[in-house]
């Protein structure tokens, strides 16, 4: 699928979440559409607990448990610090990669992308959107403009989450 036809694909599903009042399913729509954008084998969409200084997700592709990390720890963790996307495409060959999550779930994170989602007035991190696997290859520049527009959209609902555990 060419970046264009991806774009217009992510851009139609978004319109279509955007109805959806369920937040559970929210999520798992959100889930599969950064996997099927970016051709991810696994996604996790992580919200900012700013006062307990983590991160928490309470859907994640392929893993039935809630998952908590504190923030800084991690490459999920640190982009929820720093606000910055992180594309790493050797997990295991990076330090900041935390192999806790895979000895926990049996899984082996390959390549990662890990993008920030901004609060809607641009102040803070409220979530965090993280893909693993690429099924072919790594993570390239597309995938990340893609990841960092479905970010850009969903910033409302994860401030609801937010606020609704607060």
């Amino acid at each position: 699928m060419a970046i264009d036809d991806k774009v217009a694909f992510v851009m139609v599903k978004l319109g279509h979440l955007s109805f959806e009042k369920d937040r559970d399913q929210y999520l798992r729509s959100l889930i599969e559409l950064c996997g099927q954008a970016v051709d991810a084998e696994r996604v996790t969409v992580y919200v900012v607990d700013h006062p307990k200084g983590e991160l928490w997700s309470r859907v994640a592709q392929r893993h039935p448990q809630e998952i908590r990390l504190p923030l800084g720890q991690g490459i999920a963790g640190l982009v929820g610090k720093s606000g910055e996307t992180i594309n790493v495409p050797d997990a295991y060959a990076d330090p900041r990669f935390d192999r806790e999550t895979d000895k926990h779930s049996g899984f082996r994170t390959l390549n990662t992308l890990v993008v920030p989602v901004w609060s809607t007035d641009g102040k803070r991190v409220v979530g965090v959107i993280q893909v693993l696997n690429k099924r072919d290859g790594s993570f390239e520049r597309g995938d990340q403009m893609l990841l960092e527009r479905i970010a850009g959209n969903v910033a409302p609902v994860l401030e609801q989450l937010t606020a609704a555990t607060a």
